[in-house]
């Protein structure tokens, strides 16, 4: 009978598993974030009290065989757990809530995503709500003060002025030391389309980039994170991540619009023709040169060079999908005139981001980015015809009209207002950039994806120039266009068992680009009626320039996790670039990394105080691929140098190097990542150690060889330092919030090696940047080199000079320059506050630099005391010595050294440590209750915004700005400035709808 009944009893159990679990089906679907909708990858989807489950992959989505009365446990560290029955459920879709936000952010890294808490990586990231409502004209502005060790510098206050940007320092000393910038998974070309005008360094790459379209941006940093990218890497690479649109949801329609003034923050002081016919009889009295009668006239050309320059701009986007389509499409038209006369812009941008389901298999999508900029601009700053540098040089009697109202010419400092009304200065750059990609889900968990990407750039520069500044006339038009396509395949694999979480990538990629320019120039027209080029009479300059460059790369990235603690992560490249010579063409770039969650330990687990801790360590390379398309080869050239006796010839310009090969940096970096204190504060730290070798310098050849140089893999340097990065939720409680954030960079470069480089007198080896600076063994990449000026002797009324060893001499020498600091910051950060009660809140966000210098070079200029030289003075020389015991700014005017005193030294160099205001926001959101009686708006806000409304700087600074660095991204000369134009003020108000 018990025989009968146990036999009975495991029959009922045996059917028991057969309804549980003999009945299983394919469970689909997609984990996303309540906070916005995004897709949640790496999420653990289990079978509860089994060892059955799968992870989500990039999408979010996920597949997996369960019985009905089976449940399904979806999990991730930093978000909240989630049961679901299975029931007869064949699609389960969960949104799942932060826990903690920071665990639970998503940062976007090399062709992915991972999750903040599981990555080893070392990213910064600038997300929408710190770019939301910034009226700025390109991306680099909205990283200036927000990301720990990234130095972002305006070169100029110029309307589409390049900008200096520094990722834990610069990787090179003659090759190029901008990041790269990656678009929506498309890295792009980065050359400057411009003859020169508008600024010395050559206009924004970005600038056809709508910053109202970027939903984040993430700045790679280590290793672990650049490597991926291989030889483009050293640099940094910066990865902007545009709108998407969301699935399952209503189409949201924003229009955004704004309206701005700006002014310049501080001009230089000049005389007036009273102050100068004054100075200029003092200075002839005390040197015994015969008197000079000048003109009395007045005109004030630093006030009519500048205006209140004004900014507008209207944006509308809509964004929304449905469970298989989602979209965003946006378009803005923005106009800007700057604080200089001849200084505007007008930018016309459209973007489409679609991606369709086409099947359960088969993903669609694009991409797509089309500009168009049109500016007028004005001469670089570095010429007597740039507006501002004319002012401060004009003599103050000269006026710009003569006695009929006509325009005249000035000379060699030129009549700017004239230039301005009467020539043509324009550049129209055109862009197009996207890529279309397909994904095809495989299997479960494998995931393939070919997308194929382009960017198109064209810059078309005209000038004309009337008779009355150049003899007959003269004009130009210069073509150029940069065009690139690239194809990337990549494989992608996502699973989980036990405790294990494992992700792959493999991936090859091909891209290639073409340069190509055409320009045509001539003189002599017979009317100033004519505006074209092809109108001239002489022909005097046609150009024809093409190049072009392939990158063939093979790449993988591999991630290994062990309950949730434990962290791995290797990545590899393999790069072939068309740059370099045949015998290092290709090159193999890697790192690896770790991370322990210690705060998943068991010694962690019930203590309250901490809430995340992880350490990470990582060691890789990354590549600079930055010089010439054809600096490996051996080059001839045609043309009027290479004739021989009337005849056409070829020279030789150009030695080959087949073992010409990339710029290696190589990198360590150690982290902490932490929350703490009932998830207040987040703080992280990072330290790092970035050895760069094998940069290119020009090693010298004999003078038989007829070459002077040539470039060799010599040089070594490098960069180490600390990061810092803190938030705090200070209140958060219902209507009221408040948060702060700091962000902070100890930067310390030095050149290691510089073989077969030039000696100074003292042995020092160096490569020289300019006249100011210059790389040393020993010191850093910019370091300034000059005869220390030591002041005027109060007794004698000298300038005084520092000989070598220190001595006061009133002889100026440039034998007795010495090295007077760097022109690197030592710290560069930033800080923020964020308030906001019900439908008010402010925010304000600083950003400064410490312990560095720079050099106002056109102090020079402004500051020689002889009249005679043509140009105007500042007021500051009206600081004379008159008699004994005078503390003065300038030497007596009878005094030897008088002529002297503004030969470059320490005098024209300047403390740049500066803390400036970087924006002020207020705003108020209109309660929502209000807007739904209108039926007519979703949201309604208003807001109020000021840029560069305040600064912090030396008391003893003298110059127009501290924050400058006018030869842009150049490596060899940092902070230094001839007339760059100052950053400007700017007072904007806005309104945002919702419909």
């Amino acid at each position: 009978m018990m025989k009968t009944l146990r036999l009975l009893m495991g029959l009922v159990f045996l059917v028991g598993l057969q309804t549980s679990y003999g009945q299983l089906m394919k469970v689909t679907g997609k984990v996303t974030s309540t906070e916005d909708g995004s897709a949640l990858p790496g999420v653990t989807v289990q079978i509860k009290s089994t060892n059955r489950g799968t992870q989500t992959d990039v999408n979010g989505a996920f597949s997996i065989e369960a019985g009905p009365k089976e449940i399904l446990s979806f999990s991730f560290i930093g978000l909240q757990p989630v049961e679901v029955t299975v029931g007869n459920q064949t699609v389960i879709n969960v949104n799942m809530a932060s826990s903690d936000k920071f665990l639970n952010e998503i940062v976007v890294v090399g062709y992915g995503q991972q999750s903040k808490k599981m990555s080893t990586q070392t990213i910064s990231t600038i997300g929408s709500k710190s770019i939301a409502n910034r009226p700025v004209l390109a991306p680099q502005d909205l990283l200036q003060g927000q990301a720990a060790g990234v130095q972002m510098v305006g070169s100029s206050g110029l309307l589409g002025a390049n900008p200096v940007i520094r990722i834990r320092g610069a990787a090179s000393i003659t090759g190029g030391g901008q990041p790269l910038f990656v678009v929506d998974g498309v890295p792009l070309n980065d050359g400057t389309l411009s003859a020169g005008q508008g600024a010395p360094v050559g206009l924004n790459p970005l600038l056809n980039i709508n910053p109202q379209d970027i939903e984040s941006m993430s700045v790679l940093k280590d290793a672990a994170a650049v490597s991926i990218y291989g030889s483009r890497g050293a640099n940094g690479v910066i990865l902007i991540n545009t709108k998407k649109g969301t699935s399952d949801r209503k189409t949201e329609i924003n229009l955004d619009t704004y309206t701005g003034f700006s002014n310049a923050t501080n001009l230089i002081p000049m005389m007036n023709t009273e102050q100068f016919n004054t100075y200029s009889a003092d200075y002839r009295k005390a040197r015994n040169l015969a008197a000079v009668t000048n003109p009395t006239d007045y005109f004030d050309w630093p006030t009519n060079v500048v205006q209140q320059g004004r900014t507008n701009n209207v944006s509308l986007s809509a964004r929304g999908g449905s469970q298989n389509t989602t979209f965003f499409i946006g378009g803005t038209y923005a106009t800007e005139s700057g604080f200089t006369i001849g200084n505007d812009l007008r930018r016309l941008a459209g973007r489409l981001n679609l991606e369709h389901k086409a099947t359960k298999y088969l993903t669609l999508g694009t991409n797509l980015s089309l500009s168009n900029v049109d500016m007028d601009r004005i001469g670089a700053e570095n010429s007597t015809f740039a507006p501002l540098t004319s002012s401060y040089l004009m003599l103050p009697y000269v006026l710009p009209r003569d006695a009929a109202g006509n325009f005249v010419n000035t000379g060699f400092v030129q009549n700017v207002l004239g230039i301005e009304a009467l020539n043509t200065n324009r550049f129209v750059s055109k862009r197009t950039t996207g890529n279309i990609y397909a994904d095809f889900k495989i299997i479960k968990n494998l995931t393939f994806r070919t997308d194929f990407g382009m960017d198109y750039n064209s810059g078309d520069s005209k000038q004309r120039q009337v008779d009355l500044f150049t003899p007959t006339g003269s004009a130009s038009r210069d073509f150029q266009y940069d065009s690139k396509w690239l194809s990337t395949n990549t494989l992608k694999y996502n699973t989980g068992f036990g405790k294990s979480t494992i992700s792959a990538l493999a991936g090859y990629s091909y891209e290639t680009a073409l340069f190509d320019r055409i320009l045509v120039a001539g003189t002599g027209f017979a009317s100033d009626g004519l505006p074209n080029v092809v109108s001239a009479a002489t022909p005097t300059s046609t150009v024809e320039e093409r190049s072009e460059w392939a990158l063939e790369s093979q790449f993988g990235r591999f991630n290994y996790g062990f309950d949730n603690k434990y962290l791995f992560e290797a990545s590899v490249r393999r790069d072939g670039s068309s740059r370099f010579g045949a015998d290092n063409r290709y090159a193999l770039f890697y790192a690896v990394s770790g991370g322990w969650v210690v705060s998943e330990e068991k010694f962690l687990k019930n203590q309250k105080f901490i809430n995340f801790l992880k350490l990470t360590a990582s060691y890789g390379t990354a590549g600079n691929d930055r010089i010439g398309n054809f600096s490996s080869l051996d080059l001839y050239g045609g043309g009027v140098l290479s004739d021989y006796a009337g005849s056409p010839g070829l020279r030789p310009t150009q030695v080959p190097n087949r073992s010409l090969t990339w710029e290696e940096t190589a990198q360590l970096d150690l982290g902490i990542n932490t929350t703490f204190y009932k998830n207040m504060f987040t703080l992280s730290v990072n330290y790092f150690d970035k050895i760069t070798s094998g940069i290119l310098l020009d090693v010298p050849f004999p003078f038989t060889t007829g070459f002077a140089s040539a470039s060799r893999n010599i040089g070594k340097m490098q960069n180490k330092g600390v990061e810092v990065d803190l938030n705090v939720n200070i209140i958060n409680k219902g209507d009221l919030t408040w948060s702060f954030g700091l962000n902070s960079a100890y930067l310390k470069n030095e050149v290691l090696e510089l073989p077969d480089a030039s000696v100074d007198a003292d042995g020092n080896r160096f490569v020289a940047g300019s006249g100011a600076q210059r790389a040393v063994v020993g010191r850093t990449l910019n370091e300034f080199f000059l005869v220390k000026g030591l002041g005027v002797n109060p007794a004698t009324g000298n300038y005084e000079w520092a000989s070598k060893d220190g001595t006061p001499t009133t002889t100026y020498s440039a034998n007795n320059r010495v090295f007077t600091g760097s022109a690197i910051p030592k710290w560069t950060g930033g800080f923020n506050t964020n308030v906001a009660y019900k439908g008010i809140d402010f925010s304000a966000q600083f950003s400064y630099t410490y312990g560095n210098k720079v050099l106002i070079d056109g102090l020079r200029f402004t500051e020689n005391m002889n009249p005679a030289a043509g140009f105007n003075k500042s007021t500051t020389l009206l600081d004379y010595w008159k008699q004994a015991g005078d503390v003065a700014f300038a030497p007596s005017l009878a005094s030897t050294t008088a002529p002297l005193f503004n030969q470059l030294s320490t005098l024209q160099l300047q403390n740049g440590s500066f803390l400036r205001l970087r924006n002020a926001s207020l705003g108020y959101t209109i309660p929502a209750k209000l807007v739904e009686k209108a039926k007519a708006f979703r949201s309604v806000r208003l807001y109020a915004l000021g840029q560069n409304l305040w600064l912090l700087k030396d008391k003893n600074f003298r110059g127009p700005d501290p924050e400058v660095s006018a030869n842009g991204p150049n490596n060899q000369i940092l902070g230094e400035s001839f007339f760059a134009l100052p950053q400007a003020r700017t007072v904007t108000f806005g309104l945002n709808l919702g419909f």
